[in-house]
């Protein structure tokens, strides 16, 4: 499996959300526009800078606006949500992988399986691919276009950073994101599965709508797209989903954003649904007394 494959797990997260159709409805409104902002902490100190990202290889995505490029050669530190070194990347590799002799025949009924292969022999990649892997670790390959050039935003910014020998940091641990698909009982991941090869074309019509209103910054018309419920997908899963995927996620890079060294500038790159909506980031930072001043 290629290195951009096995990392994937680590940052399509928020985009799982939509693609699971997980209702936002309630919080579209709240920071509906955006994707970079200046922080300005509570207690004084030099302002920090918070972007939305999107992992895309689209080369619009990845043209870097001015002042993201500014803002970036002005930091101290780079902060994406998970470092993508060497060793996480290892890492995921091996959470995604069943252990001892279980296959995913094992788990996951024949038809199921026959429409896994299907699915991910219409992208190029070998049959025997599945065999070995976690139902989530499909559902992840699947929920996503396929990677054609291993290049992505988050990945980009990481590159720059290490170009400058400037500190990256995390947000959370490999441990910690991968955590999340642990999570999911079998018949969650069973479901998730199968709502993710359900309609391949569907899918990629639905990344299309977001990479648009991405680069429009339209983070609001993100969590709009996320309304869309899924056919065959319980509510009370689609509601599990977003608690584990967004809100408890939110929660903890909150905390740890509010510990960061506040002598420093901190350029923090996280997934763009984790900005908007009445639990997301942008709230959470101005309850806990920052200022926020939109950039771009």
């Amino acid at each position: 499996m290629a290195p951009a494959r096995i990392r994937r797990p680590l940052w399509l997260l928020p985009f799982l959300l939509a693609l699971a159709g997980v209702q936002a409805a309630a919080t579209a409104q709240a920071h509906a526009q955006g994707l970079l902002f200046e922080l300005t902490p509570p207690a004084g100190g030099p302002s920090s800078w918070l972007f939305a990202t999107m992992h895309s290889e689209d080369p619009r995505v990845l043209q870097l606006p001015e002042p993201v490029t500014a803002a970036l050669a002005a930091a101290d530190a780079l902060v994406l949500e998970v470092v993508p070194d060497a060793a996480s990347v290892r890492a995921t590799a091996r959470a995604m992988r069943l252990p001892g002799s279980t296959e995913l025949t094992d788990l996951v009924p024949p038809e199921l399986y026959r429409r896994c292969v299907q699915a991910l022999a219409a992208r190029g990649l070998p049959a025997s691919l599945p065999r070995k892997l976690k139902p989530w670790a499909v559902m992840t390959m699947l929920s996503m276009p396929p990677a054609r050039t291993g290049e992505f935003l988050d990945r980009r910014l990481y590159q720059r950073a290490q170009a400058k020998a400037m500190p990256t940091l995390g947000l959370e641990t490999t441990a910690e994101q991968l955590a999340v698909f642990e999570r999911l009982r079998a018949e969650e991941q069973q479901a998730l599965l199968r709502a993710a090869v359900a309609d391949q074309g569907e899918r990629e019509r639905l990344f299309d709508a977001l990479t648009d209103a991405y680069l429009r910054g339209a983070l609001g018309e993100l969590l709009a797209l996320s309304e869309d419920r899924v056919p065959g997908l319980a509510p009370a899963l689609q509601q599990r989903l977003r608690e584990l995927l967004i809100d408890s996620r939110n929660r903890r890079m909150l905390t740890r954003i509010r510990a960061l060294p506040r002598q420093q500038r901190h350029f923090i790159a996280v997934g763009a649904l984790h900005l908007p909506g009445e639990r997301g980031l942008l709230a959470g930072l101005g309850a806990a007394g920052y200022g926020l001043r939109r950039l771009h």
